[in-house]
């Protein structure tokens, strides 16, 4: 009986572990910078979005973007609010903003275009209840 239950269960952790390690290399569930109190979350991040669901959040979260002279920055921002203020900004490596929107009703689509090589910061800030989702694209 104890050989018939090992035969199961080593391969199944064998496959968990595959799990994991795939969602954390590809899906990145927690990717991004800042000081920020969050619960029941989901969160799901890629290279190119940013999206989250919470019953509250707190603080302010960024993740980083190296762009180029001469590229465009083209978000798309889609924020629910059920209570408080967010608002999605974006900065750059002298914490200059160049883009912020607050509470939009509706998706927000919007081309920067980039003037210097700089290392950005797309920030989430605020103390809201609801969700968010940034997607973004770089075209050079």
């Amino acid at each position: 009986m104890i050989k018939t239950r090992t035969k199961i269960v080593i391969p199944v952790c064998v496959v968990l572990a595959i799990l994991i390690a795939f969602s954390v290399k590809y899906f990145n569930m927690s990717s991004g910078s800042g000081s920020f109190n969050i619960t029941r979350a989901i969160e799901l991040n890629t290279k190119n979005s940013m999206k989250m669901y919470y019953h509250s959040f707190s603080g302010n979260k960024y993740t980083s973007l190296k762009l180029k002279k001469g590229d465009k920055l083209i978000l798309n921002v889609s924020v629910t609010t059920k209570q408080g203020n967010l608002k999605v900004s974006l900065n750059n490596g002298n914490n200059k903003e160049l883009f912020s929107t607050e509470n939009p009703k509706k998706t927000v689509t919007k081309t920067i275009n980039i003037n210097e090589n700089d290392n950005y910061r797309l920030k989430v800030s605020g103390k809201h209840k609801g969700s968010f989702y940034i997607k973004w694209r770089v075209e050079s």
